[in-house]
């Protein structure tokens, strides 16, 4: 019930700063009676699905152990009120005084039911004795058939003074008294000869033949009167389905504020300050599942983000690929949504001016089904963001432009910043992007502010800091990355060669894309010149070549390379 709650509250946060505030009061409430709220939640986790139960019983087909569970779940209700007593909360105090017991169909069930019910009728037995006396006598009677058979065996054995008599059955006659031919003259006149065997005869008597109707038609009369009962039992529930249902609503809430609180309690979050400002002010914030997921021995890397609609509206976010600038975006979405579900929130202090909404740009993929390609893809969201802005909004953009070419995305992302900008609403807009073109922008626009995410280089190396500084960054390190990922080392040379080319470029003295062209046509020159060396019509150079094409290597020894070498040298004049 719980899950199926939570579940609704994050597609469907609060933006009632009243209704927002009770479940952060509630959730302080549990947070400082938290052995108390334990008690609850693990009460909680025992009772079931009691909303699923509950709607099987209205449509009539919920079974008998499933009743069973209902009636354990509305039993616990009186010790979850005990213990909502020591809670001062108003919210929790509707709860508790809400809670319905419905003590008279829990001793209905208790009282009809039998304990460890089976999952259908019909297996084994379902209602309790003393509940119906024809239904008593019917088990006793099926029960009991045997013992009986055999006194009437030993009395009709007496009375007749046939030793070997005998009671059988077979789906034909039914139950008969078997009498063996040296005594067919001691049978009474009542019995009734029904088959004749070679060495005995068969005989049925009116006793019987009663006996066996009732023996026989027990078994069906016990399942149609406990069928019967069982569906009295289930109408007199389904009367309490509405106050059961609202069991269900307030023990799935409950359930939810007592899991905040021990959110709040394990992974020390803290409880944010709602307002109606326009602004977001998170001091060490983190990501929730980020921060689980690191081992033992590593610290979440917190950090600081400041929006209003006033002086710095956009954070234009650089810095290198892997430093944690998506991170940064989905953790400020993640601690507004905790805020507004009434959740404490991973950070150190938070105070959050109501959204009313959240826009993310954060990945893309195609969309090949409808012909649209991944920047398509991530056109049409971005469309959808700009055109349904509102001053309350919380605006994610990651990479926006990176699908087409360089001039196009940076032409592009810088009109939509623009655009955020000029809004008369002026959203909050957290903007992370690798063009660091975009870093300009501050000096035209005073509410777009740009911050970077802080690297430290050592000896050649990188190490990411993941904190995020004021200013803006102008490197993103993307060929270190690619080097981490384990591109081919000629890859990576390549690579460092034409961004040296490409960043030695002055604004204005050649197109990039020449640039380019040129470093490749340098090393192919460079190839083909070494190419060249076996080529040249010089009779040692042409020795020197036969000698190394005859040498197996694989064979060589170490000692044997280096004599090979030596021999090599000496035929150049070394």
């Amino acid at each position: 019930m719980g899950s199926r709650l939570i579940k609704r509250w994050v597609a469907l946060p609060l933006k009632d700063e009243k209704v927002i505030q009770s479940r952060l009061d509630s959730v302080d409430t549990l947070l400082s009676n938290y052995d108390e709220s334990q008690d609850i939640h693990h009460i909680i986790a025992q009772l079931g699905d009691l909303e699923r139960l509950i709607s099987k019983v209205a449509v009539q087909r919920v079974s008998p152990r499933e009743v069973e569970q209902i009636k354990k779940a509305l039993k616990a209700i009186p010790t979850i009120q005990d213990k909502l007593i020591e809670f001062n909360s108003t919210p929790i105090n509707r709860i508790k005084e809400q809670l319905n017991p419905c003590s008279q169909i829990v001793q209905k069930i208790e009282s009809e039911l039998i304990d460890d019910a089976p999952n259908t009728i019909g297996k084994s037995s379902v209602i309790r004795e003393g509940v119906n006396s024809e239904l008593d006598e019917l088990r006793k009677l099926s029960h009991t058939s045997k013992d009986y058979l055999e006194q009437m065996l030993k009395r009709e054995t007496e009375a007749t003074g046939i030793p070997s008599l005998k009671i059988g059955f077979n789906n034909v006659f039914g139950y008969y008294l078997e009498v063996r031919n040296t005594h067919r003259d001691k049978v009474p006149s009542e019995w009734i000869r029904k088959q004749t065997l070679v060495n005995a005869e068969r005989y049925i008597t009116e006793e019987l033949k009663e006996y066996e109707v009732k023996i026989l038609g027990a078994e069906e009369k016990i399942l149609a009167l406990e069928t019967q009962i069982y569906t009295d039992l289930i109408l007199a529930l389904a009367e309490y389905v509405q106050p059961i249902q609202l069991n269900a609503q307030l023990i799935a809430e409950l359930d939810c504020l007592t899991a905040f609180a021990n959110n709040a309690k394990q992974f020390n979050y803290c409880k944010p300050e709602i307002n109606s400002t326009l602004s977001i002010d998170i001091k060490g914030g983190r990501h929730p599942v980020i921060e689980q997921q690191l081992g033992l021995d590593e610290e979440y890397i917190s950090n600081d983000v400041y929006l209003n609609n006033e002086d710095q509206q956009v954070m234009m976010i650089t810095g290198p690929n892997m430093g944690g600038k998506s991170a940064l975006l989905r953790q400020t979405a993640l601690i507004t949504l905790f805020a507004q579900l009434g959740s404490f929130v991973p950070a150190t202090t938070a105070s959050i001016g109501l959204v009313d909404k959240i826009f993310t740009r954060v990945g893309a993929s195609d969309n090949i089904s409808m012909g649209e390609s991944t920047f398509m893809v991530e056109m049409n969201e971005t469309a959808s963001i700009l055109n349904n802005l509102s001053e309350r909004s919380l605006i994610l953009l990651d990479e926006i432009g990176r699908g087409t070419s360089t001039f196009d995305g940076v032409s592009i992302a810088w009109s939509i910043a623009e655009y955020i900008h000029e809004s008369k609403f002026s959203p909050k807009t957290l903007f992370a992007t690798h063009y660091h073109e975009l870093n300009e922008m501050t000096k035209s626009f005073h509410r777009i502010k740009n911050f970077n995410v802080a690297i430290k280089e050592i000896n050649g190396r990188i190490i990411f800091l993941r904190k995020l500084v004021p200013g803006g960054s102008n490197h993103s390190f993307g060929i270190h990355v690619a080097d981490l990922a384990g591109m081919p080392p000629e890859v990576i040379e390549k690579a460092k060669i034409i961004l040296k080319t490409l960043e030695s470029q002055q604004p204005g003295s050649s197109d990039n894309q020449n640039a380019i062209k040129e470093v490749v046509k340098q090393q192919e020159e460079d190839s083909a010149m070494q190419l060249s060396f076996f080529q040249l019509d010089d009779p040692t150079l042409i020795q020197i070549k036969d000698e190394i094409a005859k040498t197996d290597i694989n064979t060589l020894t170490p000692v044997e390379a280096l004599l090979k070498l030596n021999e090599i040298k000496k035929m150049i004049g070394g």
